[in-house]
């Protein structure tokens, strides 16, 4: 296997160059960890069998690629080394693809080289990281915009709703036959209220019927309550997110899942919910950061796959997005009641199916997993 040769020129001076090492993903450009630093991108560069992928390339030994960068040029070369007898082929991992998929958007490079360019009067120092503001649980992920839910009410995209009528298959009502019954939820909450009006665990019950109902403005309000009542209620903060989410408030959903990463990096659920939002806003470099982190904490989970298939399903790879569903709704049993219900939630109203929805192939999926409790054509 070879390793990556790296040149970084400024207006075609050579600042940098050195030989990285590549076992499985290394960082580039922007990330405090990489192991060559320029400004304009923060690329992941995946090792895939005797291969590199980058940028949606895969570079043979021997393969070259210039990515032109404003006054910044960086030059990579899969270097070509000597082979061993007997070396073993690589193997394709669909779900570090994925990730990589994600890598190298068209960014505003011009505000990240001349930040950097006024950081480095001197061009010895070129190579020295690029920090950015709000790490978070470790990652390279940047400060976002106040959440338009808390400010000017503005959804960054659309809310998550059925559309039976438009799909022709009756996924809402496949979805709302699981939900627990309203009235025992606001019977227990109404029973606890009356005995202490100030009980948060009832207040918290009627949150979750609001939000079961299809009011997650209704929830969203009283998960917020909870939140200013105790700060470190970190089930209400999760719950505020996922109603935000179903709102399409995913700059607010995202200030939560990284308060949650702040007290636990490796919170499964919340480095889902962060890369799949992220995607949803186009910060593709980021989601990619949390991507890899959500791999290397839970790559074979249930979770991790419904995530992945939101996100390829975003990018327009449907046939991928339905092969991580069939991992995770085959997987369905390790995860709790609660989450099994969201999977149902999303696969009936989230977005990024939307078109999956209209097509055979996922209600041919879920039928096979569950048989007659299946979805069945709307009437």
């Amino acid at each position: 296997m070879g390793d990556l040769s790296v040149t970084v020129r400024l207006n075609g001076v050579v600042v940098d160059e050195r030989v990285v090492p590549v076992t499985r993903v290394v960082r580039l450009g922007e990330a405090p960890d990489a192991a060559v630093s320029f400004p304009g991108a923060d690329l992941g560069v995946l090792r895939v069998g005797n291969r590199l992928r980058l940028r949606g390339h895969l570079l043979d030994e021997g393969d070259e690629l210039v990515l032109a960068l404003g006054v910044v040029q960086v030059h990579l070369e899969h270097t070509a080394r000597a082979r061993l007898p007997g070396a073993l082929e690589g193997v394709w991992d669909s779900r570090l693809l994925a990730a990589m998929a994600l890598v190298m958007a068209a960014g505003s490079w011009w505000d990240a080289a001349a930040g950097w360019l006024r950081a480095h009067g001197e061009l010895s120092q070129v190579t020295a990281p690029v920090q950015r503001a709000g790490a978070v649980g470790g990652s390279d992920l940047a400060e976002l915009p106040p959440a338009p839910a808390e400010t000017a009410g503005l959804p960054d995209g659309p809310p998550h709703q059925g559309d039976d009528a438009r799909s022709g298959t009756g996924w809402h009502r496949w979805f709302r036959r699981s939900l627990p019954s309203a009235e025992a939820q606001r019977a227990a909450a109404e029973e606890r209220l009356a005995a202490q009006p100030e009980d948060p665990a009832a207040q918290r019950l009627l949150a979750r019927e609001a939000y079961d109902r299809g009011d997650a403005d209704e929830a969203a309000r009283r998960y917020r309550a909870l939140l200013e009542r105790s700060a470190q209620d970190r089930d209400a903060r999760l719950r505020l997110a996922w109603a935000q989410m179903r709102l399409g408030y995913h700059r607010g959903e995202i200030a939560h899942y990284r308060s949650l990463l702040d007290g636990d990096p490796d919170h499964v659920v919340a480095l889902a919910g962060l890369a799949v939002a992220l995607t949803r806003i186009n910060r593709l470099d980021e989601a990619a950061v949390a991507l890899e982190e959500l791999l290397s904490v839970d790559p074979d989970g249930p979770w991790t796959a419904l995530a992945m298939a939101k996100i390829t399903a975003l990018q327009g790879d449907d046939r991928a997005a339905l092969e991580q569903l069939d991992r995770a709704y085959g997987a369905r049993e390790q995860l709790s009641r609660e989450l099994q219900l969201e999977l149902r939630r999303d696969i009936a109203t989230d977005p990024a199916f939307a078109s999956l929805r209209r097509d055979t192939r996922l209600r041919s999926l879920v039928n096979r997993h569950l048989g007659a409790a299946g979805p069945r054509r709307a009437r």
